[in-house]
């Protein structure tokens, strides 16, 4: 039971992490055409940001562009850790933890602390504590199961627990 509750909860913030990475992506890649369809300068919106933020002209857009795309395939990581912990592989540590910390990490020194803490949502930071906080919850559970024991918040049955039921 709580595999599966672990594992709808981090896929929903999968979805919103990879749908917004992607998202992004396309975004800052088509400025032009959407400066031609819709009038809006996305180039000027991330240049006076970047100002704002400290960085050179132009070099805070390339850095978000090299930010989202790899934070694409390190979403596509933790997918494939997602489907490993769904089939309850002790392997899906690497292959969902070590990507969104990765990520965590490549926001607050890749991009800036500035930017982690007055660009990235609320929604953003408690998402990724919840997914990096039920993960690692969850393998320690793992690991208690494939040592024999359950995989429960409240540890093994004791014999007094047992006769009573």
């Amino acid at each position: 039971m709580y595999t599966r509750i672990t594992f709808y909860i981090n896929l929903l913030i999968w979805v919103t992490f990879f749908s917004w990475s992607i998202l992004s992506y396309f975004v800052i890649n088509s400025r032009h055409m959407i400066f031609e369809q819709k009038g809006l300068s996305v180039e000027y919106i991330l240049f006076r940001r970047g100002e704002q933020l400290g960085y050179a002209r132009g070099e805070f857009m390339e850095r978000l562009l090299t930010y989202h795309s790899i934070g694409i395939i390190l979403w596509g990581f933790v997918f494939l850790g997602l489907i490993l912990l769904y089939r309850k592989k002790r392997l899906f540590v690497y292959f969902s933890l070590l990507p969104i910390i990765l990520y965590l990490l490549m926001t607050i020194f890749y991009i800036s602390w500035d930017y982690f803490m007055e660009d990235t949502t609320n929604y953003d930071k408690i998402a990724l504590l919840v997914a990096i906080s039920s993960l690692i919850i969850h393998s320690y559970m793992i690991k208690n199961e494939l040592r024999g024991g359950s995989i429960s918040f409240f540890g093994e049955a004791t014999d007094d627990e047992e006769s009573s039921e």
